[in-house]
């Protein structure tokens, strides 16, 4: 009997092993997975996709060391260095037999070198060589799960199941899976491409704008993805951050690290009905970081309705101010400000403390209405420029819509300022402005921001008909400080022509005449650039070398010296005139 017992106990572990690797192996079956696609009505889906027409459809090709004619105006002595533009680029070969949403595609960098002396532009551009990438390139077609793909009962599955297991199949984590496809970070002479659901992912730039990756980075502390918008405190040279997840995890954590890369203050906190918010962006001031617990929240079951996130109308936006000079970040120090109204904040213009430390005010960008699963030309999401000043002894928070001659007919979004200003008052700040809610802009509008609260519309840019950009960047004159004391850059396609454009503004006067115009190839609207002057990149390229000095005279000036890529302290070395092997 005891032997039967066994013999059935053993039977029923195999059928078990056996059934697990069955469904391992249907989980992980490419034509399982397209079928799937097939019940999500991915060819219908795709044919008319918003994200995969005109100038948001991908580029094909990488480019090398392109010389770009100048053809209006000159760039500006103060304006030397590097226009870096990052967003998704899924490979146009593959096709597209998964349901795509504009967050899915590859990271792809658009990289333009000014050089206001030979009075050159050069341009480079190819995607980031992430895991992901480097995956199905090799494999030749779509693999991993993709943000397009969670709706309906096909895409509780796939979440569920084949997109974990996929992940486990190719020896990568939730932290090195994703894209790096949103924005850029230059810190502590590092730069590295950031997106919302995995680690920072390090690029290396050469003087003349070319690239190569390197890889992911977790400072040796991060078990949380790092969001796409770390702020860098120029005063102290420290990267603050902030990422969000699901339970049982805090769904948000902060922390700051240091120029030598050790890491302080990182914390979580569990928001108080335990959702996670869509927390895309934060703020920073000298003495808070502020957390944003906002509207649009993340809920599992909502996927078979195709809302990951969505904006819940009953749930007021709070906001979260976590002193920054206490010891271990302790997430009870969070006070929590309650707002008066739903409302989802994507991008932070800026925030400060005021002079008495008695005020926090923050400027940002909010909207009443979101859909992340049909930003279109045609959604309701309407952001507008929002103010916000905290009283930190009577514990209350005002808030109002800046007023604008456009507000309630274009969208205010993507906002800039010069980045010495971060986390301290500016005087100015930029946003982007459109009649549109899909990330193309129609023009810039410029805001005077008053110290101790306050503020207004000073003037804005209009393009010419038809002609749209993706996010408008301040650039900062090398030569000046002010903090409208720099230009406006924009990456223009016009709709109506075909033709791709640089066009940089003024962005002291704001006038609608460009200091000078670039003449480009096409490149797709995007989502966030950055700008590394001739100083910060001499100071990234400097950073690893093979140096070489003379012996004899001790000169400092060296020989000679050798580019190269990131090479640990180690030990000890040894040299070696001829090697033979055997």
């Amino acid at each position: 009997c005891l032997r039967a017992s066994l013999y059935l106990a053993g039977s029923l572990g195999l059928l078990a092993a056996l059934g697990a690797s069955v469904i391992n192996s249907m989980w992980m079956n490419h034509s399982f997975d397209s079928m799937l696609s097939r019940a999500q009505g991915v060819e219908a889906y795709n044919s008319n996709n918003h994200f995969l027409l005109r100038n948001f459809a991908p580029v094909g090709d990488e480019v090398r060391a392109m010389a770009l004619p100048i053809v209006k105006g000159k760039i500006p002595d103060g304006m030397d260095g590097l226009f870096i533009r990052n967003g998704p680029n899924p490979i146009p070969e593959h096709g597209h037999k998964k349901r795509y949403h504009w967050f899915d595609g590859h990271g792809y960098l658009h990289v333009l070198k000014l050089d206001s002396q030979s009075q050159t532009a050069t341009y480079n551009s190819g995607w980031l060589q992430t895991p992901r990438y480097n995956y199905e390139r090799a494999l030749g077609h779509q693999f991993f799960l993709g943000v397009g793909e969670y709706i309906g009962w096909a895409g509780l599955l796939k979440v569920l199941f084949i997109g974990p297991k996929k992940i486990e199949f190719a020896g990568l984590t939730k932290l090195t899976i994703g894209q790096a496809n949103t924005a850029l970070l230059h810190h502590a002479k590092r730069i590295f491409a950031v997106h919302e659901a995995s680690l920072p992912f390090e690029i290396r730039f050469s003087s003349d704008g070319t690239f190569h990756s390197e890889g992911y980075e977790d400072f040796g502390t991060l078990d949380m993805a790092m969001s796409a918008h770390p702020k860098v405190d120029p005063r102290t040279d420290e990267l603050l951050f902030h990422g969000y997840g699901t339970p049982p995890n805090p769904n948000l954590k902060w922390g700051a690290i240091r120029a030598d890369g050790s890491t302080v203050n990182y914390c979580g906190v569990t928001t108080n009905d335990s959702r996670t918010p869509l927390a895309h962006d934060f703020a920073m001031t000298s003495t808070h970081v502020i957390l944003l617990d906002n509207s649009v929240k993340f809920e599992g079951k909502k996927v078979v309705e195709g809302q990951v996130f969505y904006f819940d109308d009953q749930y007021n936006m709070r906001i979260g101010l976590a002193p920054r000079a206490v010891a271990g970040a302790d997430p009870h120090a969070v006070e929590w400000y309650a707002l008066d109204r739903p409302l989802i904040i994507m991008h932070v213009m800026n925030a400060w403390t005021t002079d008495d430390g008695r005020h926090v005010m923050l400027w940002a960008c909010g909207s009443t209405a979101f859909d992340l699963n049909s930003i279109t030309a045609k959604n309701n999401t309407l952001f507008s420029l929002y103010e916000f000043q905290f009283d930190l002894e009577a514990k209350h928070v005002f808030q109002r819509r800046v007023p604008a001659p456009f507000n309630g007919l274009l969208q205010a979004e993507f906002p800039t300022i010069h980045p010495k200003y971060q986390g301290r008052h500016s005087s100015y700040g930029f946003v982007g402005i459109s009649p549109v809610a899909d990330g193309r802009f129609t023009g810039i509008a410029k805001f005077h921001l008053h110290s101790t609260g306050g503020g207004e519309h000073v003037s804005s840019i209009n393009f010419p008909e038809g002609t749209f950009c993706g996010e408008p960047l301040f650039v900062p004159d090398a030569n000046r400080d002010g903090a409208d004391e720099g230009w406006m850059v924009t990456v223009q396609h016009s709709e109506t022509s075909g033709e791709s454009a640089v066009v940089v503004y003024g962005a002291e006067t704001m006038s609608e005449e460009p200091v000078f115009v670039i003449q480009a190839p096409r490149i797709p609207y995007g989502f966030h650039g950055a700008w590394l002057s001739e100083e910060d990149l001499r100071e990234h390229i400097e950073k690893s070398a093979v140096v070489v000095y003379g012996a004899e005279t001790m000169s400092e000036e060296p020989v000679f010296v050798i580019q190269a890529p990131r090479i640990p302290y180690g030990f000890h070395g040894t040299r070696a005139e001829r090697v033979k092997c055997f």
